[in-house]
């Protein structure tokens, strides 16, 4: 019998937070993509929908701590117009007013992936 140490591994914790953003009624439907394309790109799962006849845009994001922290100050600095963030200057100061939840700390992982609807 072989006494080999095998590295024990902590479980990924996973948060979520709910999120609700205003929005300019002409913004179209260009915001949502650009959000999700982020939201995929720092691995937070969760969704963004249009909310009070199109002038909020809301939902919820899940992922790690850390994920889920650079997807929060994204989202922060897209809110004051900062447009060096590499995704063109279409969407910016475009969301304003964000509101985010307190952060929940999930039993296991409720979404796949990131959508909008």
């Amino acid at each position: 019998m072989s006494l080999e140490l095998v590295p024990r591994t902590e479980p990924v914790k996973i948060y979520l937070i709910t999120y609700e953003m205003r929005v300019p009624e002409d913004s179209g439907k260009a915001i949502l993509p650009i959000v999700a394309h982020k939201a995929t790109e720092l691995e937070v799962c969760g969704y963004i929908a249009y909310t009070h006849c199109g002038r909020k845009v809301g939902g919820e994001l899940e992922g790690t701590e850390t994920g889920l922290r650079a997807m929060v100050e994204w989202l922060l600095a897209k809110s004051q117009g900062n447009g060096d963030l590499g995704d063109g200057e279409k969407i910016k100061s475009q969301m304003t007013e964000p509101r985010f939840s307190k952060w929940k700390l999930q039993s296991g992982a409720k979404y796949d992936d990131f959508f909008c609807c």
